[in-house]
């Protein structure tokens, strides 16, 4: 089911949240980042589900097994058998067992199970007042891209834009989540095949996301501060009008006057039910940032792709046209 379907149900639930939850501060949007300790043999990582429900949840074995191999002890949360139509439990459930994640001093990472749809609707069910100020990981992507910006814009917590459980756990997606979470590197990240909208280059602070959902945020508490920023953004299975309306949407709202690039993943299966009738992805790409003010640059793998590389939400990063590389310039772990 696609992201977008769901944008007039997250505007809701965005509209019926207080400006400000219990315990949470908007004072560190954007003024600075808490990174958590990085993940090593014998710590404990826990797979939840704060979105969407998990119909096949043989499939985490793989995830499980891939972390254990890691090093890391798997701790598997309720919600991977629970239902509530498309939510895997109701929001309570979902929201009690994060917190309790969030809370246990034997925990020290979450990734979630899959994305689809229902992060935001955890949000009043949340006490801010009990988390720990020591972050933890907090990874996972598509839907996630709310609870990532959230955390990191109302907590001041580096987070992370990188697998799920269900996922398909490349040795290229693996050695990626590693190197990040588990060995405190600043890799460089090389996009041969990557097209240039607009060269140059940037330094600032990685903030992004699933497009749709990031595009949710708008006009709420929880946007993120994107001043100075490189913003990366991924889609799935939206046809190039869909991009079109969303990527307008950011510009009206002086989200793209703000940032200091913008990197695009691969954006999978965006083509257009009816091509005759359509404009294609790269002709919407190129109506929006050619010539533009800032470098542009799509192609990088990370969101829905086979291989994809961990990205932390809230770490200073380059971007490289020419070389075609995004740099990571800090490590994301302590």
């Amino acid at each position: 089911m696609k992201r977008s379907h769901f944008l007039k149900l997250a505007a809701f639930s965005a509209a019926a949240t207080p400006a400000v939850l219990p315990g949470m501060t908007l004072s560190l949007n954007g003024a600075g980042t808490k990174k958590p300790k990085r993940l090593q043999p014998g710590n404990t990582i826990a797979i939840t589900a704060p979105a969407g429900a998990i119909f096949h949840p043989e499939k985490l074995e793989v995830a499980k097994t891939t972390l254990q191999s890691l090093g890391l002890t798997v701790k598997v949360g309720a919600s991977i058998t629970k239902r509530s139509g498309y939510l895997a439990g109701t929001d309570e459930e979902r929201a009690q067992e994060l917190m309790g994640f969030l809370t246990d001093p034997e925990v020290h990472g979450i990734i979630a199970a899959r994305g689809g749809w229902g992060c935001a609707r955890l949000l009043n069910h949340l006490d801010f007042t009990t988390i720990p100020e020591t972050p933890k990981v907090l990874c996972g992507f598509s839907d996630l891209t709310f609870l990532l910006n959230m955390f990191h814009s109302q907590l001041g917590w580096t987070t992370f834009h990188g697998p799920v459980g269900i996922n398909t756990w490349s040795p290229a997606t693996i050695n990626s989540f590693k190197e990040i979470v588990m060995e405190a590197k600043m890799p460089v990240y090389h996009a041969a095949d990557a097209t240039v909208y607009t060269g140059g280059r940037a330094e600032g602070r990685l903030i992004g996301g699933n497009l749709a959902v990031f595009t949710t945020l708008l006009g709420t508490a929880w946007m993120p501060n994107l001043q100075d920023a490189i913003l990366f953004l991924e889609e799935t299975e939206e046809e190039p009008y869909a991009i079109d309306r969303m990527l307008t949407q950011l510009q009206q709202a002086n989200v793209l006057n703000q940032v200091k690039a913008v990197v695009f993943g691969s954006c999978n299966k965006c083509v257009a039910e009816k091509p005759e009738e359509s404009f294609t992805l790269h002709e919407v790409m190129q109506h929006h940032f050619s010539n533009f003010r800032v470098p542009v640059i799509s192609g990088f793998s990370f969101g829905h792709t086979v291989d994809k590389i961990t990205l932390p939400v809230g770490i200073n990063a380059k971007l490289d046209t020419k070389m075609k590389t995004l740099q990571l310039l800090e490590s994301a772990v302590v």
